[in-house]
């Protein structure tokens, strides 16, 4: 199966201001079979963690979201 992001990939989440590195650590599967499912990533920056679906993160660092724009 291929996913958008691998194990250990550095992403961003499209919604933070301050743009912070985070880690993919974890990788889910939700769904009744193969054909209808929905990844989650779970992403860990510092001793935090939390879980996205892929339309939330981004391979690269968003700088115009400090500005407001």
């Amino acid at each position: 199966m291929n996913w958008k992001f691998e194990l250990g990939e550095t992403v961003y989440l499209k919604t933070d201001t301050e743009q912070l590195q985070r880690m993919v650590t974890e990788i889910s599967l939700s769904g009744s079979s193969m054909n209808d499912h929905v990844v989650i990533y779970e992403l860990s920056q510092s001793d935090l963690s939390s879980k996205h679906y892929s339309a939330e993160l981004s391979r690269n660092k968003d700088t115009s979201i400090n500005l407001g724009l």
